[in-house]
């Protein structure tokens, strides 16, 4: 019976082997070769995990724009940074860099291309890589300024991130000003190489591999670019801003890249993974943007009607933003303070990309500050978070007219949770002019029910006191500090060419 039983397990696996034609002396389940799908999937969904959660969002732009303010640790709102979050927000950026080069990698190695063509053409699978390494360096750069960066179509020595060369170990810390340039040439170039009547590539989160949408996704993005250096290389933005618009940008909010997390513990959004699974309720919406959105600070004295969606109302039903001081005990004293609306803390809550909205300013002010535009961005912006359409049309009824502080303001507005874009416009411009000021005295002024529901006036005043002793919000987050025993040359290399690292130590593009 034994013998019988093994002979017939033999037979079974001798005909598994035959007909299913698969090499079990490799295990199935951990390819040698990843799934460019995978890969896509992967990228799209981990770097908002990896840039959009409580730690490289919530502890700094996210704080230093004020869309929020931390309710007890107030060091990261006053500047002083933890340098484990700067090492991880690092080591996540270059993570899903490397990722999106294997696909590269596989669609133009001359044998591993041919099984991924069967999924989407390889130039369809490359052009979105360029395109999602092009949004990925760009928020890089923004962040520490030069760095080590990977081109796929530039020869340039300077670019020596993502090698597996041994020589590249220590790679070169490329300039600013040639990272933008590059930036702007490989969004030509993807959207020029994609096939549009066929798919972009497996695994695609954000548009389903329609490689229309992701036509309009990289001439959208290289119009930003084009935009925010357009006072440092004008000839070269000029002629991208033109290129971009008639190739194509988004024209909608059916447009906007944006990937939509689960339902669930395991894969929901950042932020409701912050607050309802790590219990990490830290954080608050600020005061000063509470106050925008109420009418009560900025240039539009009129109610926002996206004040209830952004925010939540307190436990007396007012809204209130979190107050910046000068001590954590300070503003723990303070317990009025609104959570985040229950759409932005949602599992299923959308991370933006990039936004038809955002494209409407741009327009606006490529054209003067146009009203029409400016009044397309405001419309859009709240489209998007559901507003509804009378208080939409009330709104924009008793909105002031289009100019430079108006529309940079509502951009500010409409960015609300894409904070390093919020905070790369606002070291552009200088708008909002919204923000608490490092030295400001001001007084908060908060309604309050007791036990019977009688309602009384608290009144406090503040001074937002900075531990790091600078004048404005950071420009920018210093270089990781074991970059200096690692990687010294090069990294002495571009702090001079920086003109410092500091936080205050400007960026190339900025203008002010």
């Amino acid at each position: 019976m034994n013998i019988l039983k093994y002979l017939s397990i033999l037979f079974l696996g001798l005909f598994l082997f035959s007909s299913c034609e698969v090499d079990y002396l490799d295990n199935p389940n951990q390819p040698v070769v990843a799934p460019t799908s995978g890969l896509m999937s992967r990228v799209q969904k981990q770097i908002m995990n990896d840039t959009r959660d409580e730690w490289f969002s919530g502890r700094m732009s996210l704080l230093w724009v004020q869309y929020w303010n931390q309710v007890n640790y107030t060091e990261e709102d006053r500047f002083q940074y933890r340098e484990t979050v700067n090492q991880a927000g690092w080591n996540d950026i270059y993570s899903n860099a490397r990722d999106l080069k294997s696909i590269i990698d596989i669609n133009t190695d001359p044998i591993l291309k041919i099984d991924a063509a069967t999924a989407a053409p390889n130039e369809n699978q490359i052009a979105a890589a360029r395109i999602m390494l092009a949004y990925i360096f760009q928020m890089a750069t923004d962040t520490w300024g030069d760095i080590p960066y990977y081109s796929y179509g530039a020869n340039n020595p300077d670019f020596q991130a993502l090698q597996g060369d041994m020589n590249k170990l220590t790679p070169k810390y490329a300039r600013q000003q040639d990272i933008y340039a590059d930036l702007l040439k490989e969004l030509d170039e993807a959207q020029s190489m994609i096939i549009t009547d066929e798919k972009m590539i497996g695994g695609d989160n954000i548009y389903g591999g329609d490689a229309e949408q992701w036509k309009k996704f990289a001439n959208s993005l290289r119009l930003r670019i084009a935009n925010r250096i357009k006072h440092k290389l004008p000839d070269l933005a000029s002629a991208h801003i033109n290129d971009a618009i008639a190739e194509g940008v988004f024209e909608s909010n059916l447009d906007n890249a944006a990937i939509a997390f689960e339902n669930s513990a395991l894969n929901g959004a950042p932020m409701y993974r912050a607050f309802y699974v790590e219990n990490r309720t830290d954080f608050a919406p600020s005061y000063s943007f509470v106050e925008l959105l109420k009418g009560n600070r900025g240039p539009f004295g009129i109610a926002d009607p996206r004040l209830e969606i952004y925010v939540a109302p307190n436990r007396d039903g007012y809204y209130y933003g979190v107050p910046l001081a000068n001590s954590n005990g300070n503003v723990r004293t303070y317990r009025w303070e609104s959570l985040p609306g229950t759409k932005v803390l949602s599992s299923t809550y959308s991370e933006v990309f990039l936004e038809y909205s955002e494209i409407c300013f741009i327009m606006s002010e490529l054209n003067g500050w146009d009203q029409t535009w400016y009044e397309k961005g405001v419309e859009a912006s709240m489209k998007k978070w559901g507003v509804d359409g009378t208080d939409i049309i009330s709104y924009m009824n008793n909105l002031p007219s289009a100019n430079e502080e108006n529309v940079l303001t509502q951009k500010y507005i409409a960015l609300y949770m894409q904070p390093y874009e919020a905070w790369s416009e606002y070291r552009r411009t200088s708008f909002p002019k919204t923000f608490i000021r490092p030295g400001e005295q001001y007084t908060v002024r908060t309604l309050i029910k007791d036990a019977t529901g009688a309602v009384q006036e608290d009144v406090r005043n503040y001074t937002f006191s900075p531990i790091v002793g600078i004048n404005d919000i950071p420009f920018r987050v210093k270089y990781l500090l074991n970059e200096a025993s690692v990687n010294k040359t090069s990294l002495d290399a571009a702090i001079q060419n920086m003109g410092g690292d500091a936080i205050d130590t400007k960026m190339w593009w900025m203008v002010n």
